[in-house]
């Protein structure tokens, strides 16, 4: 998988023309079936964990900490792991599905035969496309983790608006936001890149597919869990001040 990055990073740099048309189609393709479930997903999961993060903070005294506190740890780890997981769940399994079929069909030998890189003509557009939506993605999904953030506190914490956006001001910094956009860019290219291999080194028929699909899912929500821990202890690590109330 890392080498199919690398060759796949090589060629989009190297001749940085000619797949972008593919590469805005798949965009356009890969919106059109996600962003609401995203955005369903993103709101109801943070929801549901506004009852026991509000119980919690009453009952420890410091209710004017739950908007700074759960907006914060949300942005950082829930937001990207929820919108990342919908797109590995819905995108990833279709890319997976589309190479892989062609694997069984031979259609990518052909491709070899004829003298046309399949890497070149299949794999980087798909690849670029998935990392720019995810990256894209994460704009919105800030917006809806605030305003999930921001309902849960109005009606369950009692929390008024004015005072909820004061201490989220307050508390969430540019940079934080920059390293949530980055992690959706590194959880693009991640999921991309395990679903793009799994699908070329499909076989076995039908049920090889169905496999090699069912592989790319799982092995892309266990790498994004993992790439999560890292890379969050690395952010914190280089700057201590993002974990401190203001």
């Amino acid at each position: 998988m890392a080498e199919l990055l690398i060759k796949v990073a090589w060629s989009a740099i190297r001749h940085p023309r000619g797949y972008w048309q593919d590469v805005f189609e798949e965009m356009a393709f890969t919106i059109k079936r996600s962003w609401l479930s995203i955005s369903l997903a993103l709101f109801g999961f943070l929801l549901a964990l506004t009852v026991p993060s509000m119980t919690w903070v009453q009952l420890a005294g410091v209710g004017e900490l739950y908007g700074p506190l759960l907006l914060m740890h949300s942005v950082r780890t829930f937001t990207v792991w929820v919108a990342t997981l919908l797109v590995a769940g819905v995108i990833g399994a279709a890319i997976t599905a589309e190479l892989g079929s062609r694997k069984v069909r031979e259609e990518l030998d052909a491709m070899q035969v004829m003298g046309i890189d399949p890497i070149r003509v299949l794999v980087v557009p798909r690849i670029v496309s998935v990392t720019l939506v995810t990256t894209l993605l994460s704009v919105p999904a800030a917006l809806i983790t605030l305003l999930s953030c921001q309902f849960g506190a109005q009606v369950i914490g009692g929390i008024d608006r004015a005072s909820f956006y004061q201490f989220v001001w307050l508390t969430l910094s540019p940079v934080e936001l920059l390293a949530m956009v980055f992690n959706c860019l590194l959880a693009g290219a991640l999921i991309g890149t395990v679903c793009c291999y799994k699908g070329l080194t499909a076989a076995g028929g039908a049920m090889g597919l169905g496999r090699a699909v069912n592989q790319a899912v799982v092995i892309a929500f266990v790498s994004l869990f993992v790439m999560q821990l890292g890379y969050n202890a690395v952010v914190l690590g280089l700057f201590p001040d993002l974990g401190a109330f203001k």
